[in-house]
Formats: structure tokens, C-alpha cells, sequence
């Protein structure tokens, strides 16, 4: 038994496990590149490729890496995680998000979140793994650098393709660049506000390196000819050259986003730099360089603010769609309106459930509970995030969950702040551009929520903070007096109930049972089972559903093809199948009139069938109820029966979302296809009272209702 774990270890096998969990690991960061669409084959691609390939693919690769871990730290207790502070807040985080998912409106939709988001407990289960072997296997922050740098150039190809697309350059493999209408870029992210955030944490980090390689070059008065001529100072030379290419380009693609609140998180993190750099390094030209930029941004600030409305800003605002987003801030055109508003049913949300909140990913309910009428002037809005992490915390997971996370940031700066205190630190200048980048994230999240390119910026730069607490902790442990250690505490209370490691039955039978499983013909098939099991649900079920959902929206197939492939999407993975019931329902809806009496049967089957297995996963979702009883309604002139099962239906709706406006305008067509004009008009007027500034979304159902009583 021994000689076999001895053999596993003296052997080559320990370097090669970890290379391969470093390799998975950067792997990992290449993330914000894949797209599972064209040109991959049609078998490959999924439903929202942006969102879904991503998701699948940085979960297969931190399984991978999990999978090789556990055998490492089985037969290396060196490569098990070191005690951490951050890591032990992240558990309670964790375990306080699982305890909100459980209790939460909808425990199903909080552990597998849809197919646009790819969040819930599942992936944040991943993440938590990623973080665990980043900072087992890159116990040194030299070794981490790497990987920051790894992630800085997929950034940086990341905002070629943004150029590529901003001004229509084929780029072969990426045809989905060359989408018509796109007024901001989104390159490979699909979302401009996505890449506009993982663009912010890279200039950042890339300002990290450019600082740490400016302080390579020698002074200015020690050049001289013969010098400049050496290879050593050409390299010295070029690294800073890279990085200001790097940064000019992740910069100049950010203002083509017009992500406010990316710039607005560069801006806070560029200043929490130059105030550390002002207080902190004794080098006089450092501290005037910093104090001219200063200058120059509140300046080009100031400038902004007074000049808003001039002919020279409204000419840079045509020129790029940073400047004409800046320029929108506080009009009636300003998206931040109706951001301000959201926050509100954020807020009211966290009181009416302020311990474990609604659930993670559960917000969509709270927000269609509490939501007012006056919200749907110009649209009907869905809104499944708040757009501000810090609400989603309180609304989702309440009380609990928002303490952990709020005291991972807290820890984040107390990290820095005592690793700043010695400049003498060799990693000062990257720790600063670190911190300054974890500044940037938090503010920038108050604008936005985290997708999965962009929880791979917060879950690199979390690790980077462990490596650094650590090192802090290391340096600590030649001063620091000997503790008792807990466990010590812990066995000599047990002595008693028979656990003594050398005569107590029990802890005897601990003992061989742990040295059996050491053993690599015990322990390895065992580990590989379970990433065999936990691959099939994480990340081949979801694959199958989103795949064939894709299918049955897109291609070209019979009313019956298309029932089939809609139904298969959510047999192959229920637990993510409210779009395929909600694209089912409306196509049933849409195309009930073309439909012949198989089909028609067909469909009927369907919708009762999904709705009655739909309600049990997501109970509190109307969309669901909303959705079946547009079919009942589309087929009430065959099935008159079917309008009494549509009108209970609604009155859950009525419950779910009492002000939405779909509420009423579902309300409304189900008196009209019952006879009663007098209440279909009551139910419009009812709303209108509410918002009329959303008459014109409910023109067509006026004039029915009113032209149906002159008649």
C-alpha cells in the first residue's frame, strides 16, 4: 500500500499532474474567445452561443484541473490549499449562497441559473474549485504572473476582433463580427458592457507590468552610447513598449463599447494608483509625473462637465460611442434612469425577505412582484439582474450572503494595504495595479452583473489576493508566537469518547481507511467516477438541452420537427428548460392558425404536459403560466374549454406580476375571446390610469376592444 503511493510520488507523475493542472488553468483564460456558433459545425453550437460555449468550456477545464488536484494533494499534502483568511470567507460565501438557493422561491433556477445567464450555485461551485487549485498549484506570485500575462494578451486579441468588427474587417473563423447594426462593440463577448469590464481589469493589470518594467530602465544621466547598444537595455526598452500597445488598445476598444461603467471602474482605479504612487514613492519625478496627470484628468473632467452640450463634444460623440454615452448622462435618454429604478425594487425586495433573499438568480420574481405600472412607458421591460452586484446580493441572498461577500472585499484591501506599507516589496508596483484593478471590478459592478468572461477577471484577481495574503502571512510566521493549534484543542477533548490516535478503536479504523484510500489503484478510479458524474450534469445535459433548443428556434424544420426538438431540449436537461418552454409556448401560440388537427393535437399535449412539469421546477415564474395561456387562448375557438383553465392561469399571474403589463393585456384578450367587452375595456382603462404613456403598447388591443363595442 505504502510503496505504491511512494512509487506515485518519487516518479515523474507529480511534475506532470502539474503541469497539466497549470495548463487547464490557463486554458481556463482563453475563455473570453470561444463562441459556440459559426464557423464550429451546426452538431456543435448552442443556444446563446456568447454566454453558453464559454460557460461549458470553463467548467470542463476546471473540472479537468479539479480532477488531477485531488490526486496531487492526496499524495502531496505540500499542494493542498495554505491556511487563507480569503478562502475561508469565500466557504461561509459559498455555503450562504447554497443555504439561500435551498430556501430560496426557486431552489432549481438558483442552482442551474438559464441559458442567457450560466450563473447559479453550480457555476459558482466551479469558480470556488478554480480558486482553490489556482492558488495550490501557483504558490508564488512569479509563477502567477504568468497566467495574469496569459490573460492580458487573450485581452488583447479580444480587442483586435473589436477593431476588426468596428470597422467590417473579414477575419477568418470569427464571422459573427461582421453582425449588421451594431452600434457598440462587443467582439467576442456579445454584450458591449461585457467586454467593456474584462477590457477595464486588463488595462489595469497591463499597467501593472508597464510600471514594474519602467522600473528596469536605468536612469537617464547613466545613458550613453555604447550603452544603449546593449541587448539587455533593447529588451528593457521593448517590454514597456508592449504594454503601452496593450493598454492603448484595450483602452481605445473600451470607449467603442461605451461601457459607462467600465470607464467609470478604470477611473476609480487609475486614481487609487496615482494617490498611492503621490503618498507612497520617494521619487520625486514619479510623484510629479503622477501629479500632472492628475491635473490633466480632472481637467479633460472638468472640461466634459461644462462643455457637454458644445458643437465639439457632439462632433467627438458622432466620432465615438463613449463620449455619446457620457454625454447622455442625466437626459431622458440616460439608461442609468431606469437602472435608479431597478435599484428601488432591489432594495424593497431585500426588505419584504432581508435573511437569505429571494435566491440566487431568482431576482426576475422579486423584481416582477414589486414592479410598477409607470416602468413600462417605453417598453416591457425583463429584467432578470439589477445591474448593481451589491443590490443582487442584498435582494438574493439576503442578509447572510451579503456580510460574506461584502467582508471578501474588505479583506481584499486590508491584503494590499499591509503588503503596500513596505515599498521595499519586490511586487509593490504589480500588487498596486492589482488592487487598484479589484477597485475597478467593484465599481464597475455596481453597474453591471457577472458573466462568465467577466467572473474570470474577479476570481483571477481573488486568487492573486490569496497568493499575496499568503506571502504577508509567510513573512509574518518569523515573529509570530506559536499558537496552539485547533485540532490539537479539538483531540484532547476526544481522548475520551475512545478517538486517541494510539489506542482508541475508532480512530484505528479512521486511520486504515484513510491510508486505503491513499492508495492510487483505490483513490484514482474514484476520483475519476466522479468527474465522470459530475461532467455529465454540469456540463453534458446543459450542452445537449442548449444545443437542440438552438436547433428547434433556427433551422428549417415541420411544425412537428420543430414540437419534437423543442421537447427533446427539455427532456435532455429540465432543470434549464424555461426558454425552451417559453420559445415552445410562444411558437405553439404563433403558429396554432397553420397548424393541421395531428399537429394541433400535438400541441396541446405539449403545452399541458410542460406547463404541468415547468410549474413544479419554477413555481413563482408567470412567464410559464403567461405562456401556456396564450396557447389555450390561440386554440379556444377548437377548445372552448380551454378559456376556463386560461382565466386560472391568470389569476396567478395576477399574483406573480400584478402590475406588468403583459398582466393586463393577457387579461384584457381573454374577456374579448370570452364575449365581455365591457371588462376587457375596464382592464385597459384600469392600466392606462396607471401608465398612460403606454397607450401605444397596447394599440392593437384598444382598438378591438373599442371598435368591438361600436359594432
Amino acid at each position: 500500500m505504502n510503496k505504491l503511493s511512494l512509487n506515485l510520488n518519487r516518479t515523474g507523475i507529480e511534475s506532470l499532474l502539474l503541469f497539466l493542472i497549470r495548463a487547464c488553468i490557463v486554458l481556463v483564460v482563453l475563455t473570453p474567445l470561444l463562441v459556440t456558433s459559426d464557423p464550429f459545425p451546426q452538431e456543435i453550437q448552442t443556444f446563446f452561443p456568447f454566454i453558453v460555449g464559454k460557460a461549458l468550456y470553463s467548467r470542463l477545464m476546471i473540472l479537468i484541473s479539479v480532477t488531477l488536484w485531488l490526486i496531487l494533494i492526496i499524495n502531496r499534502a505540500e499542494y493542498r490549499p495554505k491556511q487563507s483568511w480569503l478562502i475561508s470567507v469565500f466557504t461561509i460565501f459559498l455555503l450562504a449562497s447554497l443555504l439561500a438557493s435551498l430556501l430560496g422561491v426557486g431552489p432549481t433556477r438558483s442552482f442551474w441559473s438559464t441559458f442567457e445567464r450560466m450563473q447559479g450555485m453550480v457555476d459558482l461551485m466551479h469558480w470556488f474549485a478554480f480558486v482553490l487549485v489556482f492558488v495550490s498549484v501557483f504558490r508564488e506570485i512569479a509563477s502567477m504572473r504568468r497566467v495574469l500575462q496569459i490573460n492580458i494578451l487573450v485581452s488583447l486579441i479580444v480587442a483586435l476582433l473589436g477593431v476588426a468588427q468596428k470597422y467590417g474587417i473579414e477575419v477568418p473563423g470569427f464571422p459573427y463580427l461582421m453582425r449588421d447594426g451594431l452600434l457598440r462593440v462587443d467582439s467576442t463577448l456579445g454584450n458591449p458592457t461585457f467586454i467593456g469590464a474584462y477590457l477595464m481589469v486588463s488595462i489595469l493589470l497591463a499597467g501593472g507590468f508597464l510600471s514594474q518594467s519602467l522600473r528596469k530602465l536605468p536612469a537617464l544621466n547613466e545613458w550613453n552610447k555604447v550603452y544603449t547598444c546593449d541587448a539587455a537595455v533593447i529588451r528593457s526598452l521593448l517590454a514597456p513598449a508592449i504594454w503601452i500597445t496593450v493598454i492603448g488598445f484595450n483602452f481605445w476598444v473600451l470607449t467603442l463599447t461605451g461601457a459607462r461603467g467600465a470607464l467609470f471602474g478604470l477611473a476609480a482605479g487609475l486614481l487609487l494608483c496615482l494617490f498611492t504612487y503621490l503618498f507612497k514613492d520617494n521619487n520625486k519625478r514619479v510623484r510629479l509625473a503622477v501629479a500632472i496627470i492628475l491635473a490633466f484628468i480632472l481637467a479633460v473632467s472638468l472640461l466634459f462637465v461644462f462643455a457637454r452640450n458644445s458643437s465639439f463634444v457632439e462632433r467627438a460623440a458622432q466620432q465615438n460611442r463613449m463620449v455619446a454615452m457620457l454625454a447622455t448622462l442625466g437626459s431622458e435618454e440616460d439608461s442609468y434612469s431606469i437602472r435608479r429604478e431597478i435599484i428601488n425594487v432591489g432594495l424593497k425586495s431585500f426588505a419584504q425577505r432581508p435573511l437569505l433573499g429571494w435566491g440566487p438568480d431568482n431576482f426576475y420574481v422579486a423584481y416582477d412582484y414589486n414592479v410598477t405600472a409607470d416602468s413600462f412607458s417605453k417598453m416591457a421591460v425583463t429584467v432578470d439582474q439589477p445591474h448593481n452586484k451589491v443590490i443582487e446580493e442584498l435582494a438574493t441572498k439576503g442578509i447572510m450572503g451579503f456580510i460574506p461577500y461584502i467582508a471578501m472585499w474588505m479583506l481584499i484591501g486590508v491584503v494590499y494595504i499591509r503588503y503596500l506599507r513596505d515599498k521595499l516589496n519586490i511586487h509593490w508596483d504589480l500588487a498596486v495595479f492589482l488592487a487598484a484593478a479589484s477597485v475597478g471590478y467593484f465599481v464597475q459592478n455596481l453597474f453591471l452583473f457577472d458573466t462568465v468572461s467577466t467572473s474570470l477577471q474577479f476570481y483571477l484577481l481573488l486568487s492573486a489576493a490569496v497568493l499575496f495574503e499568503q506571502v504577508y502571512e509567510k513573512q509574518d510566521m518569523v515573529t509570530e508566537r506559536p499558537r496552539v493549534s485547533t485540532w490539537l484543542i479539538f483531540n484532547l477533548d476526544i481522548t475520551r469518547l475512545g478517538f486517541n490516535k494510539r489506542s482508541g478503536f475508532v480512530s484505528k479504523i479512521f486511520s486504515n481507511s484513510v491510508s486505503m484510500f491513499r492508495m492510487p489503484e483505490f483513490h484514482v478510479p474514484v476520483i475519476f467516477a466522479l468527474f465522470i458524474l459530475v461532467y455529465i450534469f454540469s456540463i453534458h445535459f446543459p450542452y445537449s438541452a442548449s444545443h437542440h433548443t438552438k436547433k428547434a428556434i433556427e433551422q428549417r424544420l415541420t411544425s412537428i420537427e420543430r414540437m419534437y426538438e423543442y421537447d427533446l431540449a427539455i427532456k435532455k436537461f429540465p432543470a434549464l428548460g424555461t426558454y425552451p418552454r417559453i420559445y415552445l409556448f410562444m411558437f405553439l401560440s404563433d403558429e396554432w392558425k397553420v397548424f393541421n388537427d395531428d399537429e394541433k393535437t400535438a400541441a396541446i399535449y405539449l403545452a399541458k404536459k410542460h406547463f404541468t412539469d415547468a410549474i413544479k421546477v419554477e413555481p413563482r415564474n408567470w412567464r410559464i403560466y403567461l405562456g401556456a395561456c396564450r396557447v389555450y387562448q390561440s386554440a379556444s375557438f377548437e377548445y372552448p374549454e380551454l378559456l376556463a383553465l386560461c382565466s386560472e392561469y391568470l389569476d396567478k399571474v395576477d399574483m406573480l406580476a400584478p402590475e406588468r403589463i403583459e398582466t393586463y393585456e393577457a387579461r384584457a384578450r381573454q374577456y374579448l375571446l370570452e364575449g365581455n367587452i365591457t371588462a376587457a375595456q375596464s382592464t385597459l382603462n384600469e392600466y392606462l390610469e396607471m401608465n398612460p404613456n403606454a397607450k401605444h403598447l397596447l394599440e392593437q388591443l384598444i382598438n378591438i376592444a373599442f371598435t368591438e363595442e361600436v359594432n
